[in-house]
């Protein structure tokens, strides 16, 4: 099965939040690679930067790909 990484982020600055912007990273072989990746990016994004006056704010998200029938691809069926 593959999985996909959603990432929604919005960045405020001055108190001012435009519209969030959002991407995907992928595929993943493993729903344990994709929270890796996950975690690896919220860690990143946590870590303050000296003398910056902006807010990050983030969703991550990791989702199972369905293949063309709809249905989340099996591995064990291919």
């Amino acid at each position: 099965m593959d999985w996909m990484l959603l990432i929604s982020l919005q960045w405020i600055t001055l108190g001012s939040p435009p519209p969030p912007t959002t991407q995907t990273i992928g595929p993943f072989a493993s729903e344990q690679l994709c929270n890796k990746a996950s975690e690896a990016i919220r860690e990143e994004l946590n870590t303050p930067i000296q003398g910056q006056r902006v807010q990050t704010l983030g969703r991550l998200v990791c989702f199972a790909l369905k293949d063309k029938d709809g249905q989340k691809t099996d591995p064990a069926a291919k």
